[in-house]
């Protein structure tokens, strides 16, 4: 079975969130799958061959954090970009910790949003 290539999967359980920067990635030209049921990622990983993973920090019942140790230890993903985002003071350290390659603090100012997603898909 040949994945799918996209830009971009965005994984927040926040519904609005995702909504809101799916919709914001869209605009400036990416292609982007959204979820916020962090169970569903294997599976979306096995349909899609994303650029970048864009992920809460903090999800219903699931820390990112090791979502992201996992994702960057795994020979299959390793090379995926992934951005973490959180509105908890300090985060931006113990996401790069977990081998996050950048961080955005909510809330995010939207041309500020796509210029850190465009740096990093461009690194």
């Amino acid at each position: 079975m040949n994945k799918q290539d996209i830009d971009i999967i965005l994984l927040d359980d926040d519904k609005d969130i995702c909504v809101m920067a799916k919709a914001i990635l869209n605009f400036a030209g990416y292609k982007v799958e959204s979820l916020s049921q962090p169970a569903l990622l294997p599976q979306l990983l096995n349909t899609f061959s994303p650029r970048m993973v864009l992920m809460d920090m903090l999800l219903s019942g699931t820390d990112g954090r090791d979502i992201c140790r996992r994702l960057k230890n795994d020979p299959a993903s390793s090379q995926v970009k992934i951005i973490m985002m959180s509105a908890h003071p300090d985060a931006d350290k113990s996401c790069r910790e977990a081998g996050a390659d950048d961080f955005i603090s909510k809330p995010f100012d939207m041309d500020q949003f796509i210029a850190r997603v465009k740096t990093v898909l461009a690194a």
